[in-house]
C-alpha cells in the first residue's frame, strides 16, 4: 500500500514537472543603459525595447549630449512602436546643425507609447515635413523635459496626429514653424494635449499659433506661463485655438500677433474656457491685445491687464457674425474678472464688441482703459 502511494506520489511530481516547464517564460520591460554618446548603441536600445512586447526602459548617462549626424528617414532614432521610457538624466538629444541632412528626433507611432524624463529635444528641422522636434501618432509623455530649438513645417517643437501628449514641469522653447502653424506644438482635430506647470516660450509660426496651433482638445494647467510666442503674420501669438481649450491658474505675458489675439485668438465654431489666468503686456497688431474672440469665451476669476492692439479691442475683441459662413456672433462671458489698463488704438481700450455678437459681465470690472473702456453694446461697462 505505501508502495503504491509513493509511486502516485512520484507520477504527481512529475506530471508537474512536466507542466511547469510548458509554461512559457513570461515578458518583462527590458532595462537598458546607453554609454555617454554611444548614438548608435542607443539605436539598438530603442530598436531592442520596440521588439520586446513590454517595451523597456532606456537610461542615458548624466547629463550628457548624444549627437546625431545622420537620420533614418525623417528620423533620428527608430520610430517608438511599443512602451518605450528614456530617462535623461539632464541629457541631451541633438541633431548636429553643421551638417547637411534635415530630420527629427524623435517619432511616435501610434501604437507607441513614450515617456521622456529629463531628456531634451534639441536642433530637428524638416523642411518639407511636421514635428521638428517630435512627432506623435500614440502616446507621448514629457516629465522635466524640453523641447527646444526645433523647426518644421507645421509643429516646430512637437506635431501631434491625433495621438495624446502630456507634458508636466517641462519646457517648449524657442521653436518655430517655418511655413505655417505651430510653433511650439501642433494638436491636430482628434489630438488630446495636456500642459501641467509648463513653459511656452520663445516659439514663433509663420502664420498661426506661435506657441500653440489647437485643432482638438487643449488643457493648460497648474502654473503653466506663455511668454514671447509670435504669431508673424496672423493670429494667436501664444495660442490658435479652432477646437476646445481650457486654461486654468496660468499666465500670458508678452506675446505677440501680427493680426487678431496677441495672446489667444479663438477662431469660428470654438471654445475657450479660462479660469483664474492672468493675460499681461500682450499685443496684437489688429484686434484683441489679450483675447480675439470669434466664437464662445469665457473668463472667470480672470485679469486682462496693460496689453494693447494697433486697431480695436486692447484687452478683448469680441467679433461680429460672419455672414459668409452664417455662423452667430461671437459670445464674451466675464466672471468676477477684471480688464484694466489696456490700450486700443481705435476703439474699446477695454472690449470691443462688433455688431450682432454679445458680452455678458458678470461681477466684473472694465476699468482705467484707453480710449474708452468699452466700445458697442457692452452692458454695465461704464464707457
Amino acid at each position: 500500500m505505501k508502495k503504491r502511494l509513493v509511486l502516485a506520489g512520484s507520477a504527481v511530481v512529475a506530471s508537474l514537472g512536466l507542466g511547469v516547464a510548458a509554461v512559457p517564460a513570461v515578458a518583462q520591460p527590458l532595462t537598458l543603459n546607453v554609454r555617454c554618446g554611444d548614438v548608435a548603441g542607443l539605436i539598438t536600445a530603442v530598436t531592442q525595447a520596440n521588439a520586446n512586447p513590454d517595451g523597456g526602459t532606456i537610461s542615458l548617462a548624466h547629463r550628457c549630449v548624444y549627437r546625431f549626424t545622420t537620420g533614418i528617414g525623417f528620423n533620428a532614432l527608430p520610430p517608438i512602436t511599443s512602451r518605450v521610457t528614456i530617462k535623461g538624466h539632464d541629457s541631451s538629444l541633438i541633431r548636429s546643425t553643421s551638417i547637411a541632412p534635415t530630420f527629427r528626433l524623435l517619432n511616435v507611432a501610434p501604437t507607441g507609447d513614450l515617456t521622456l524624463r529629463g531628456v531634451v529635444v534639441n536642433g530637428g528641422r524638416l523642411l518639407t515635413q511636421s514635428g521638428g522636434g517630435i512627432f506623435n501618432e500614440g502616446t507621448l509623455l514629457l516629465e522635466d523635459s524640453t523641447v527646444s530649438g526645433n523647426q518644421a513645417v507645421n509643429g516646430g517643437g512637437i506635431y501631434n496626429h491625433n495621438g495624446r501628449v502630456t507634458v508636466v514641469d517641462s519646457k517648449i522653447l524657442n521653436n518655430i514653424a517655418i511655413l505655417t502653424q505651430g510653433g511650439g506644438l501642433f494638436n491636430t482635430s482628434n489630438g488630446n494635449a495636456t500642459l501641467k506647470k509648463t513653459t511656452v516660450a520663445g516659439n514663433t509660426a509663420n502664420t498661426d499659433g506661435g506657441g500653440i496651433e489647437n485643432a482638438g482638445t487643449l488643457r493648460v494647467l497648474e502654473h503653466s506661463v506663455f511668454t514671447h510666442n509670435e504669431a508673424h503674420e496672423h493670429d494667436g501669438g501664444a495660442i490658435d485655438n479652432e477646437g476646445y481649450a481650457t486654461i486654468n491658474d496660468s499666465r500670458f505675458i508678452a506675446n505677440w500677433a501680427a493680426l487678431e489675439g496677441g495672446a489667444i485668438n479663438t477662431d469660428l465654431r470654438s471654445t475657450l474656457e479660462v479660469r483664474e489666468t492672468v493675460f499681461e503686456l500682450n499685443k496684437a497688431g489688429r484686434d484683441g491685445g489679450a483675447i480675439n474672440n470669434e466664437s464662445l469665451t469665457t473668463l472667470e476669476k480672470s485679469k486682462v491687464e496693460k496689453n494693447s492692439s494697433g486697431r480695436d479691442g486692447g484687452g478683448i475683441n469680441n467679433e461680429t457674425a460672419s455672414a459668409r459662413t452664417r455662423v452667430p456672433g461671437a459670445r464674451l462671458t466675464l466672471i468676477h474678472s477684471l480688464v484694466a489698463e489696456n490700450r486700443a488704438a481705435e476703439d474699446g481700450g477695454g472690449i470691443n464688441n462688433q455688431q450682432n455678437s454679445l458680452v455678458e459681465l458678470r461681477e466684473s470690472k472694465v476699468i482705467h482703459n484707453l480710449p474708452t473702456n468699452c466700445a458697442g453694446n457692452v452692458a454695465h461697462c461704464v464707457g
